[in-house]
């Protein structure tokens, strides 16, 4: 009779334990008010990069954090900077389309105030890290905007200049490159038109023969590859591996190459710069921490990262982008946009895509810009499908932009 009462309160403390770890798991991983605390007599973007990089990816960010101070245990309350209403629109747009993986950053070019971070894999299990921030996805054309604004800022290109060459639009081959022979099959074709269309040899031979290593390796440090971006966020260092032969430097400066790798974020400020008269801002996420008493701990200020671009080379690029959404690859998914509710917003963009291994797919960009009133807005999408293509990263991004300004007309 006592062993038996005794494997009953046996088994009724082990369910006891068991309800504990399944609460603190829950608590864990779905409550919005997870705590974190850290030893500081002030709280510096150091200490939010360490708490968010734990976080893992945006659903799980705290919004309490605890901080000793003075010897005592105070609960701050965190205040980010997200668009509540575009960062739930995106969330229902990839949980609808359910690309197999996908990230999404918004910011504003003037300020680097970050307005939605969204990471998300249609198996939710496989979702370890913060794919926005992450930094090994191959740019691809992407890199046409280093490119561009190389050629722009140190050649005197303008939109209009007119480049020969001989080949399809989105191949790139040696002869095409190494050679310049013009016969009646040679093409000739404005930059702006090249880059709307991302045409893979303009863009190679402008790379090999007109910048060099040296010019384009300038511009890529410029616009954020190999080098930290600091700021609240653990963003991964992207890379631009830049090399001295011609035909290397053709398949870098049209993005047709592995090698050179970036994040999302990173693709949002390198749009911003542009927007923004060539100024880069730091992004930041974390607003304000303040105590339950209201006394402020931490307060975010704007932060420029520099001059990326003058501001003659940032208009050029503008017209270049437009280009992009009016005739080039991205014109189908924004047809119709300028007309109706959304006549007057100046918008902007960039297309890229080739297949990747980390993780494994066709990996599908799009960042780009937006703009009414002198009120602006950057952005970049990127998906990822493994077997079937869901929806175009192009077509994400106008709905982002029409859903950022259906309340700003």
């Amino acid at each position: 009779m006592r062993l038996i009462r005794y494997k009953h309160t046996f088994f009724v403390l082990f369910c006891f334990l068991v309800f504990v770890v399944m609460v603190a798991i829950y608590k864990f991983y779905h409550h919005d008010s997870v705590l974190w605390s850290f030893w500081s007599p002030k709280v510096t973007k150091d200490n939010l990069t360490h708490i968010l990089e734990d976080a893992k990816v945006p659903q799980y960010y705290p919004k309490e954090i605890d901080i000793f101070l003075n010897g005592k245990l105070e609960t701050t309350y965190v205040e980010y900077t997200l668009d509540v209403e575009l960062q739930e629109f995106m969330e229902n747009l990839f949980s609808s389309y359910q690309p197999d993986y996908a990230a999404f950053v918004a910011l504003d070019p003037k300020t680097g105030k970050i307005l939605s971070l969204i990471s998300y894999a249609k198996i939710h299990s496989k979702l370890n890290e913060n794919l926005a921030l992450k930094a090994s996805y191959p740019a691809a054309s992407i890199f046409k905007i280093v490119t561009a604004s190389a050629a722009i800022g140190e050649k005197n290109f303008t939109a209009n200049t007119i480049i020969p060459f001989n080949g399809a639009n989105h191949t790139l081959y040696r002869s095409n490159i190494l050679q310049s022979k013009f016969t009646r099959f040679t093409r000739y074709m404005s930059l702006k038109d090249a880059f709307a269309k991302s045409v893979n040899t303009v863009f190679g031979k402008i790379g090999a023969f007109s910048l060099g290593s040296d010019g384009l390796r300038e511009y890529a440090d410029r616009f954020g590859f190999n080098r930290k971006i600091t700021g609240d966020l653990p963003v991964g260092e992207s890379k631009a591996i830049i090399p001295n032969d011609a035909w290397g430097l053709a398949e870098s400066a049209s993005g047709f190459t592995q090698h050179n790798t970036m994040s999302p974020l990173q693709g949002a400020l390198m749009v911003s710069a542009i927007v923004n008269q060539g100024v880069m801002m730091e992004p930041y996420l974390v607003q304000l921490l303040s105590l339950k008493s209201g006394k402020s701990l931490y307060t975010a200020l704007p932060h420029e990262l520099g001059q990326t671009l003058d501001q003659k080379t940032a208009l050029e690029m503008r017209e270049l982008m437009r280009e992009t959404i009016r005739i080039g690859t991205s014109r189908r998914s924004f047809r119709g946009f300028s007309r109706g509710r959304f006549t007057g917003v100046d918008i902007g963009g960039k297309t890229g895509s080739l297949s990747g291994k980390n993780p494994k797919g066709k990996y599908d960009w799009f960042i780009g810009y937006a703009e009414k009133n002198n009120h602006p807005l950057a952005l970049s999408v990127l998906t990822i499908h493994e077997k079937y293509w869901k929806v175009k990263s192009s077509y994400l991004g106008r709905r982002a932009i029409e859903r950022y300004f259906l309340d700003k007309n």
